[in-house]
């Protein structure tokens, strides 16, 4: 199947690293930020119910993508596998959050690398993920940034109609 293919991006927030974590690891979240009508949680995670174990669902038509949680290191890292639901195989992706500013702002370092289950496609795939996890960065981002500027208030956000 080749090399795999890799892209990543580095998003610079205006919170602090807790709740930019808080925002980055409540899957169901999600489905805020992008073409997933809903996210749910096939599996809750041990000892976090959104860490490692935890398998996340995103819900577009017809298509559900399953992600499994792999590492969880809470307020700096977490690292995730497509389980199913995109013709890829060996997908990895590792979110790492960098403290700046004091720790008043936070560096979201997203990279990722697969491999195409069908050969041909893998530039095709790599520009759909690298658009979807710019969406998904730029939601955490917008998220993050209004709960910090409402003095880190933990509400729901805007993922009403998500469930768990």
């Amino acid at each position: 199947m080749g090399s795999p293919l890799t892209f990543g991006s580095s998003t610079r927030i205006a919170a602090p690293p807790a709740v930019v974590w808080s925002v980055m690891t409540d899957h169901v979240r999600y489905a805020a930020w992008g073409s997933a009508k809903t996210v749910t949680m096939d599996r809750v995670g041990s000892p976090h119910p959104d860490g490692v174990g935890a398998v996340r669902c995103f819900h577009a038509g017809p298509t559900k993508v399953r992600e499994e949680v792999l590492e969880f290191d809470p307020p700096r890292r977490m690292v995730y596998r497509v389980a199913s639901g995109l013709p890829v195989v060996d997908y990895r992706s590792e979110m790492v959050l960098d403290p700046e500013d004091g720790g008043a702002a936070s560096l979201l370092r997203w990279s990722s690398s697969f491999r195409p289950r069908v050969p041909g496609t893998g530039a095709l795939l790599r520009a759909v993920m690298v658009r979807a996890v710019a969406g998904f960065a730029v939601g955490i981002a917008a998220a993050a940034e209004a709960e910090a500027g409402a003095g880190g208030a933990t509400g729901t956000g805007p993922a009403s109609g998500v469930s768990r």
